[in-house]
């Protein structure tokens, strides 16, 4: 019986020392793979040892080899500083794709570059350093009013379904006013396909705000194409996501445009002007539903005319029969105290086309007549 358990134990051990002496191999090569790593390395390894409890860690590094950039942000920013012509508005993106290393300086001005457009300028590592690849100026998010751009926020490279994605975002402000725009934007080198989402609005960020912005308006939401791409629907997702893109109602965002849009074209209405430019007002805006329920309403054969208070300004809106068309005829700001305040105080018709506009200031009184049809005005 003893010799029996003896020679089970003999022919045990004499299967197991070529497994362990597998096992040692595989942990030399192993060790011999990460003292010089290299895609011939991986692939040697994992070609003997398909199996092997190291195959995952050496997968990880062959795609860390193959597919992340050694450069961090700095370091692709030096790189791109010599490389291009001094400027500011520049975002160096670095990107390794299959072991080759490229930057993208992703540009918001430059030489011929609008507002309305992005310009990607791509370098590529070979033997002899890095050199310029390719130039991409892109059609981008609406500069309408727009005077400055900087960038925002972090950026990223992100992966979908083989195609890689760089992801930005930048501001556009308006130095005369407190409009600014938020664009997140993404580029793919591969296909050259770009794209944008944009959040339009009235900069509310009080003093030391983090980030900084902080805007009440709208995005472009219903303007976009292309929401069937997914890289298209993370965009609009970080739009919608981002707390500090806070959004109106679109009837008093339509509102708050009309009226900047009256203030921009008639900038001397309450001082010199003799001519006035109206705007049609969209049927979802406020300005028609606050038209509706005004009272006191003035009729003439061509026109109706309503006068009262909304978002912070005395306002005129007028119906025209003819052509079934609201327009927004006078914007002014809202009197906050009568006694000592400029108050518009009531209208009538003085006849088919003219609106009268009766003041009252301290104890003086004045008008202003208003032809709706010729948009002529006349102070007395």
């Amino acid at each position: 019986m003893m010799r029996r358990l003896l020679t089970v134990g003999f022919v045990l051990l004499l299967a197991a020392a070529p497994l362990s002496a597998q096992k040692r191999a595989e942990t030399r090569l192993y060790e011999r793979t990460l003292s010089n790593p290299s895609l011939e390395a991986f692939d040697k390894f994992l070609k003997r040892y398909p199996s092997s409890v190291y195959a995952q860690d050496i997968l990880a590094r062959k795609d860390t080899l193959l597919n992340i950039s050694p450069y961090d942000e700095a370091q692709a920013g030096a790189i791109v500083a010599e490389l291009l012509p001094t400027g500011g508005g520049r975002l160096a993106i670095a990107d390794r794709r299959e072991a080759v290393d490229r930057i993208y300086a992703v540009c918001l001005d430059g030489e011929g570059l609008a507002l309305d457009q992005v310009r990607i300028v791509t370098f590529v590592l070979g033997r002899d350093g890095w050199t310029q690849e390719s130039v991409y100026d892109a059609p981008a998010a609406d500069a309408e009013g727009m005077d400055v751009r900087e960038f925002a926020d972090e950026h990223s490279v992100i992966d979908i379904r083989g195609t890689r994605y760089l992801f930005f975002h930048y501001l556009m402000s308006d130095v005369d006013s407190t409009e600014q725009t938020y664009v997140s934007a993404a580029y793919a080198p591969q296909t050259d396909e770009f794209g944008c989402v944009s959040f339009r609005g009235k900069a509310v960020r009080g003093s030391g705000h983090i980030p900084p912005y902080h805007i009440l308006g709208r995005s472009d939401e219903a303007m976009l194409s292309g929401m069937d791409r997914p890289w298209m629907r993370l965009l609009l997702k970080d739009i919608q996501d981002n707390p500090w893109l806070e959004s109106i109602p679109e009837n008093i965002y339509l509102t708050d445009a009309a009226i900047e849009w009256w203030l921009a074209q008639n900038p001397d209405a309450l001082t010199s002007a003799t001519r006035l430019k109206f705007n049609i007002i969209q049927q979802e805006s406020s300005l028609v539903e606050e038209y509706a329920k005004a009272k006191g309403r003035k009729n003439s054969s061509r026109y109706t005319a309503a006068m009262f208070d909304h978002r912070g300004y005395t306002v005129i809106v007028v119906y025209q029969k003819a052509d079934d068309n609201y327009v927004l005829a006078w914007v002014e700001p809202e009197a906050k105290d009568h006694y000592r305040d400029r108050l518009l105080n009531s209208i009538d018709f003085d006849d088919a086309n003219t609106l009268a506009m009766s003041y009252y200031h301290g104890n003086r009184t004045f008008k202003y007549r208003l032809n709706l049809t010729s948009k002529t005005l006349r102070r007395n």
